[in-house]
Protein backbone atom coordinates (compact mmCIF):
# COMPACT_ATOMS: atom_id res chain seq x y z
CA UNK A 1 0.00 0.00 0.00
CA UNK A 2 0.92 3.35 -0.59
CA UNK A 3 2.08 5.05 2.73
CA UNK A 4 1.73 8.72 3.31
CA UNK A 5 4.86 10.86 4.51
CA UNK A 6 5.11 10.35 8.54
CA UNK A 7 3.51 13.33 10.29
CA UNK A 8 5.62 12.96 13.28
CA UNK A 9 3.26 11.23 15.28
CA UNK A 10 3.87 7.81 16.82
CA UNK A 11 0.97 5.50 18.05
CA UNK A 12 1.53 2.30 19.95
CA UNK A 13 -1.00 -0.62 19.33
CA UNK A 14 -1.13 -3.76 21.69
CA UNK A 15 -3.44 -6.51 20.12
CA UNK A 16 -1.91 -5.44 16.77
CA UNK A 17 -1.95 -8.87 15.24
CA UNK A 18 -5.53 -9.20 15.50
CA UNK A 19 -8.82 -8.48 13.57
CA UNK A 20 -9.07 -4.95 14.92
CA UNK A 21 -5.85 -3.78 15.71
CA UNK A 22 -4.54 -4.88 12.21
CA UNK A 23 -7.51 -2.60 11.17
CA UNK A 24 -6.49 0.25 13.07
CA UNK A 25 -2.67 -0.18 12.33
CA UNK A 26 -4.03 0.61 8.52
CA UNK A 27 -5.96 3.21 9.11
CA UNK A 28 -2.91 4.84 11.48
CA UNK A 29 -0.50 4.22 8.61
CA UNK A 30 -2.71 6.12 5.95
CA UNK A 31 -2.82 8.99 8.50
CA UNK A 32 0.62 9.21 8.61
CA UNK A 33 1.45 7.83 11.86
CA UNK A 34 5.17 5.34 13.15
CA UNK A 35 3.15 2.55 14.18
CA UNK A 36 4.40 0.43 16.85
CA UNK A 37 3.29 -2.83 17.90
CA UNK A 38 3.36 -5.46 20.82
CA UNK A 39 4.01 -9.01 19.74
CA UNK A 40 4.12 -12.00 21.09
CA UNK A 41 7.56 -14.49 19.34
CA UNK A 42 4.81 -16.82 18.40
CA UNK A 43 2.28 -14.49 17.35
CA UNK A 44 0.77 -14.80 13.77
CA UNK A 45 1.20 -12.06 11.42
CA UNK A 46 -0.50 -12.89 8.97
CA UNK A 47 -2.94 -9.59 8.80
CA UNK A 48 0.10 -7.69 8.80
CA UNK A 49 1.73 -8.89 5.90
CA UNK A 50 0.96 -6.78 3.33
CA UNK A 51 2.52 -3.43 5.69
CA UNK A 52 4.89 -5.24 7.70
CA UNK A 53 7.81 -3.11 6.56
CA UNK A 54 6.01 0.18 7.41
CA UNK A 55 5.48 -1.33 11.22
CA UNK A 56 7.42 -1.16 14.41
CA UNK A 57 6.90 -4.28 16.05
CA UNK A 58 8.07 -4.61 19.89
CA UNK A 59 8.53 -8.50 21.10
CA UNK A 60 6.84 -8.60 24.54
CA UNK A 61 4.05 -9.79 26.07
CA UNK A 62 1.01 -8.38 28.39
CA UNK A 63 1.83 -10.99 30.56
CA UNK A 64 5.49 -10.19 31.15
CA UNK A 65 4.88 -6.61 32.37
CA UNK A 66 8.98 -6.11 32.06
CA UNK A 67 8.12 -6.23 27.96
CA UNK A 68 5.46 -4.18 28.19
CA UNK A 69 7.39 -1.26 29.60
CA UNK A 70 10.34 -1.86 27.87
CA UNK A 71 8.28 -1.49 24.36
CA UNK A 72 6.96 1.90 25.41
CA UNK A 73 10.12 2.93 26.21
CA UNK A 74 11.41 2.28 23.26
CA UNK A 75 8.28 3.43 20.74
CA UNK A 76 7.38 6.35 23.50
CA UNK A 77 4.54 6.86 21.40
CA UNK A 78 1.81 9.71 21.38
CA UNK A 79 -1.68 7.86 21.53
CA UNK A 80 -1.68 4.66 23.37
CA UNK A 81 -4.46 2.26 21.74
CA UNK A 82 -5.14 -1.05 24.09
CA UNK A 83 -6.90 -3.89 21.95
CA UNK A 84 -4.72 -6.69 23.57
CA UNK A 85 -7.26 -9.40 25.37
CA UNK A 86 -7.41 -12.92 26.34
CA UNK A 87 -10.37 -14.66 26.79
CA UNK A 88 -12.80 -13.54 24.08
CA UNK A 89 -12.60 -16.83 22.31
CA UNK A 90 -14.30 -20.10 23.91
CA UNK A 91 -10.88 -21.86 23.67
CA UNK A 92 -9.24 -19.21 25.94
CA UNK A 93 -10.91 -20.36 29.83
CA UNK A 94 -7.63 -19.63 32.24
CA UNK A 95 -8.98 -17.38 34.41
CA UNK A 96 -6.23 -16.35 36.22
CA UNK A 97 -5.02 -15.21 32.57
CA UNK A 98 -7.70 -13.40 31.82
CA UNK A 99 -7.49 -11.14 34.97
CA UNK A 100 -3.90 -10.98 34.79
CA UNK A 101 -4.24 -9.45 31.30
CA UNK A 102 -7.47 -7.65 31.79
CA UNK A 103 -6.25 -5.73 35.32
CA UNK A 104 -2.67 -6.12 35.93
CA UNK A 105 -1.27 -6.06 32.67
CA UNK A 106 -3.51 -2.88 31.61
CA UNK A 107 -2.09 -1.29 34.98
CA UNK A 108 1.54 -1.84 34.23
CA UNK A 109 0.55 -0.39 30.56
CA UNK A 110 -1.28 2.63 31.51
CA UNK A 111 1.70 3.27 33.96
CA UNK A 112 3.94 3.19 31.17
CA UNK A 113 2.08 5.28 28.70
CA UNK A 114 1.96 7.87 31.13
CA UNK A 115 5.58 7.72 32.32
CA UNK A 116 6.99 8.37 28.69
CA UNK A 117 4.76 10.93 28.06
CA UNK A 118 1.88 9.60 26.10
CA UNK A 119 -0.66 11.98 25.05
CA UNK A 120 -3.84 9.97 25.28
CA UNK A 121 -4.71 6.62 26.08
CA UNK A 122 -7.44 4.37 24.15
CA UNK A 123 -9.08 1.18 25.74
CA UNK A 124 -11.44 -0.88 24.26
CA UNK A 125 -13.62 -2.34 26.36
CA UNK A 126 -16.75 -4.66 25.42
CA UNK A 127 -20.64 -4.88 25.47
CA UNK A 128 -20.34 -7.99 27.35
CA UNK A 129 -19.71 -5.88 30.57
CA UNK A 130 -23.43 -5.18 30.46
CA UNK A 131 -24.51 -8.58 30.79
CA UNK A 132 -28.43 -9.26 29.28
CA UNK A 133 -30.66 -6.28 29.32
CA UNK A 134 -34.08 -5.82 27.17
CA UNK A 135 -33.44 -2.83 26.30
CA UNK A 136 -30.42 -0.14 24.29
CA UNK A 137 -27.68 -0.70 26.53
CA UNK A 138 -26.62 2.76 28.08
CA UNK A 139 -22.71 3.36 29.60
CA UNK A 140 -24.61 5.02 32.92
CA UNK A 141 -26.79 1.53 33.56
CA UNK A 142 -25.55 -1.11 36.00
CA UNK A 143 -23.07 -3.84 34.29
CA UNK A 144 -23.64 -7.31 35.01
CA UNK A 145 -21.31 -9.47 33.09
CA UNK A 146 -21.78 -13.31 33.29
CA UNK A 147 -18.42 -14.45 32.11
CA UNK A 148 -14.99 -14.13 33.83
CA UNK A 149 -14.09 -12.87 30.35
CA UNK A 150 -16.93 -9.85 31.14
CA UNK A 151 -15.84 -9.32 34.52
CA UNK A 152 -12.39 -9.08 33.58
CA UNK A 153 -12.97 -6.41 31.20
CA UNK A 154 -15.45 -4.45 33.05
CA UNK A 155 -12.60 -4.28 35.86
CA UNK A 156 -10.55 -3.03 33.08
CA UNK A 157 -12.67 -0.82 31.78
CA UNK A 158 -13.04 0.73 35.73
CA UNK A 159 -9.98 0.70 36.37
CA UNK A 160 -9.06 2.81 33.41
CA UNK A 161 -11.72 5.27 34.01
CA UNK A 162 -10.32 5.58 37.49
CA UNK A 163 -6.37 6.26 36.78
CA UNK A 164 -7.74 8.77 34.08
CA UNK A 165 -9.53 10.65 37.64
CA UNK A 166 -7.06 9.46 40.26
CA UNK A 167 -3.83 10.38 37.68
CA UNK A 168 -5.08 13.15 35.82
CA UNK A 169 -4.19 11.42 32.44
CA UNK A 170 -6.06 11.20 29.09
CA UNK A 171 -7.93 7.72 29.47
CA UNK A 172 -10.90 6.83 27.71
CA UNK A 173 -13.01 3.48 26.71
CA UNK A 174 -14.84 2.87 23.49
CA UNK A 175 -17.31 -0.28 24.45
CA UNK A 176 -17.06 -2.29 21.32
CA UNK A 177 -19.87 -4.14 20.60
CA UNK A 178 -20.18 -6.90 17.48
CA UNK A 179 -17.25 -6.22 14.97
CA UNK A 180 -16.86 -7.73 11.72
CA UNK A 181 -15.25 -7.23 8.44
CA UNK A 182 -11.80 -7.83 6.67
CA UNK A 183 -9.60 -10.30 8.38
CA UNK A 184 -12.12 -11.28 10.65
CA UNK A 185 -10.82 -14.69 12.87
CA UNK A 186 -11.14 -17.84 11.05
CA UNK A 187 -14.23 -19.69 12.65
CA UNK A 188 -16.33 -16.84 13.48
CA UNK A 189 -19.60 -16.42 12.16
CA UNK A 190 -19.15 -13.87 9.28
CA UNK A 191 -16.09 -15.14 7.54
CA UNK A 192 -17.89 -18.82 8.00
CA UNK A 193 -20.98 -17.79 6.57
CA UNK A 194 -19.38 -15.93 3.51
CA UNK A 195 -16.89 -18.47 2.56
CA UNK A 196 -19.73 -20.99 2.81
CA UNK A 197 -21.88 -19.14 0.83
CA UNK A 198 -19.13 -18.39 -1.68
CA UNK A 199 -18.02 -22.40 -1.94
CA UNK A 200 -22.14 -23.00 -2.53
CA UNK A 201 -21.55 -24.74 1.25
CA UNK A 202 -24.90 -25.25 3.75
CA UNK A 203 -25.00 -22.50 6.12
CA UNK A 204 -25.67 -22.97 9.71
CA UNK A 205 -27.10 -20.91 11.84
CA UNK A 206 -28.01 -21.78 15.65
CA UNK A 207 -31.06 -19.31 16.10
CA UNK A 208 -31.42 -16.59 13.38
CA UNK A 209 -33.66 -14.68 16.13
CA UNK A 210 -30.37 -13.98 18.25
CA UNK A 211 -29.50 -10.00 18.20
CA UNK A 212 -26.54 -8.35 17.77
CA UNK A 213 -25.39 -4.83 17.12
CA UNK A 214 -22.91 -5.52 14.11
CA UNK A 215 -20.27 -3.10 13.09
CA UNK A 216 -18.10 -2.44 10.09
CA UNK A 217 -14.18 -2.74 10.97
CA UNK A 218 -14.13 0.41 8.93
CA UNK A 219 -16.36 2.50 11.07
CA UNK A 220 -15.02 0.89 14.47
CA UNK A 221 -11.26 2.20 13.23
CA UNK A 222 -12.61 5.91 12.82
CA UNK A 223 -14.01 5.75 15.79
CA UNK A 224 -10.80 5.03 17.74
CA UNK A 225 -9.06 7.34 15.85
CA UNK A 226 -10.91 10.16 16.30
CA UNK A 227 -11.14 8.96 20.29
CA UNK A 228 -7.60 9.53 20.32
CA UNK A 229 -7.51 12.78 18.74
CA UNK A 230 -10.00 13.77 21.47
CA UNK A 231 -8.28 14.40 25.41
CA UNK A 232 -11.34 16.33 27.09
CA UNK A 233 -12.68 12.73 26.81
CA UNK A 234 -10.84 11.64 29.92
CA UNK A 235 -12.48 9.22 32.34
CA UNK A 236 -15.50 8.59 29.50
CA UNK A 237 -16.95 5.33 28.81
CA UNK A 238 -18.51 5.03 25.18
CA UNK A 239 -20.47 2.98 23.12
CA UNK A 240 -18.84 1.71 20.01
CA UNK A 241 -21.63 0.12 18.50
CA UNK A 242 -24.38 1.21 15.83
CA UNK A 243 -27.25 1.79 17.85
CA UNK A 244 -29.53 -0.89 15.41
CA UNK A 245 -30.28 -4.27 16.52
CA UNK A 246 -30.01 -7.45 13.58
CA UNK A 247 -30.29 -10.92 14.34
CA UNK A 248 -28.17 -13.48 13.31
CA UNK A 249 -30.22 -14.60 10.26
CA UNK A 250 -30.42 -10.77 9.29
CA UNK A 251 -27.17 -10.78 8.81
CA UNK A 252 -27.19 -14.31 6.72
CA UNK A 253 -29.88 -12.98 4.41
CA UNK A 254 -27.41 -10.05 3.45
CA UNK A 255 -24.68 -12.47 2.72
CA UNK A 256 -26.42 -14.58 0.87
CA UNK A 257 -27.88 -12.02 -1.09
CA UNK A 258 -24.17 -10.03 -1.18
CA UNK A 259 -22.48 -13.19 -2.48
CA UNK A 260 -25.70 -14.07 -5.13
CA UNK A 261 -25.48 -18.04 -3.54
CA UNK A 262 -27.65 -21.07 -4.23
CA UNK A 263 -27.02 -21.30 -0.14
CA UNK A 264 -29.37 -21.14 2.29
CA UNK A 265 -28.84 -21.22 5.95
CA UNK A 266 -30.29 -24.17 8.13
CA UNK A 267 -31.65 -23.44 11.54
CA UNK A 268 -30.30 -25.22 14.65
CA UNK A 269 -27.06 -26.37 12.85
CA UNK A 270 -25.09 -25.13 15.17
CA UNK A 271 -24.85 -24.68 19.19
CA UNK A 272 -26.19 -21.62 20.60
CA UNK A 273 -24.41 -20.19 23.39
CA UNK A 274 -25.21 -19.44 26.98
CA UNK A 275 -25.24 -15.63 26.48
CA UNK A 276 -26.97 -15.46 23.27
CA UNK A 277 -29.88 -13.39 23.48
CA UNK A 278 -32.81 -11.80 21.64
CA UNK A 279 -32.03 -8.19 22.30
CA UNK A 280 -28.57 -6.92 22.27
CA UNK A 281 -27.91 -2.87 20.99
CA UNK A 282 -26.28 0.03 22.04
CA UNK A 283 -27.52 3.10 23.09
CA UNK A 284 -25.52 5.13 20.73
CA UNK A 285 -26.56 8.57 21.53
CA UNK A 286 -23.32 9.36 23.22
CA UNK A 287 -20.73 8.59 20.98
CA UNK A 288 -22.71 10.90 18.24
CA UNK A 289 -22.96 13.54 20.78
CA UNK A 290 -19.12 13.89 22.17
CA UNK A 291 -17.55 12.39 18.92
CA UNK A 292 -19.74 13.31 16.20
CA UNK A 293 -19.73 9.79 14.90
CA UNK A 294 -22.39 8.07 13.10
CA UNK A 295 -21.91 4.79 11.47
CA UNK A 296 -21.40 5.39 7.61
CA UNK A 297 -21.91 1.58 6.62
CA UNK A 298 -25.39 0.10 6.92
CA UNK A 299 -25.31 -3.94 7.02
CA UNK A 300 -25.86 -4.24 3.64
CA UNK A 301 -23.18 -2.15 2.67
CA UNK A 302 -20.65 -3.99 5.66
CA UNK A 303 -21.50 -6.76 4.17
CA UNK A 304 -20.91 -6.08 0.40
CA UNK A 305 -17.25 -4.70 1.66
CA UNK A 306 -16.91 -7.58 3.41
CA UNK A 307 -17.57 -10.13 0.52
CA UNK A 308 -15.52 -8.39 -1.90
CA UNK A 309 -12.68 -8.82 0.46
CA UNK A 310 -13.25 -12.13 0.73
CA UNK A 311 -13.55 -12.68 -2.52
CA UNK A 312 -10.20 -11.60 -3.06
CA UNK A 313 -8.59 -12.97 0.32
CA UNK A 314 -10.20 -16.49 0.37
CA UNK A 315 -6.85 -18.26 0.49
CA UNK A 316 -5.83 -16.31 4.23
CA UNK A 317 -8.15 -18.71 5.50
CA UNK A 318 -6.71 -22.12 3.67
CA UNK A 319 -3.68 -21.80 5.92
Amino acid sequence: MALPTSNGMKAFITGISGFVGAGLARRLLKEGYEVHGLVRPTANLWRLEEVSDSLHMHEGDLLEQASIVRALQAAKPDVVFHLGVYGAYSTQKDKEKILQTSVLSTLTLLEAAKEVGAGMFVNTGSSSEYGTKDHPMREDERIDPNSYYAVGKAAQTLLCQHFAHEEKFPVVTLRLFSVYGPYEEPGRLVPTVILHALSGKEILISDPMVARDFIYLDDVTRALFLASKNPALAGEIVNLGTGIEHTLGDMADAIIKNTKTNSAYTIGGTEKRSFDTHTWVADAGKIKSLLGFTPRYTLDEGVAESVSWFKQHADYYKK
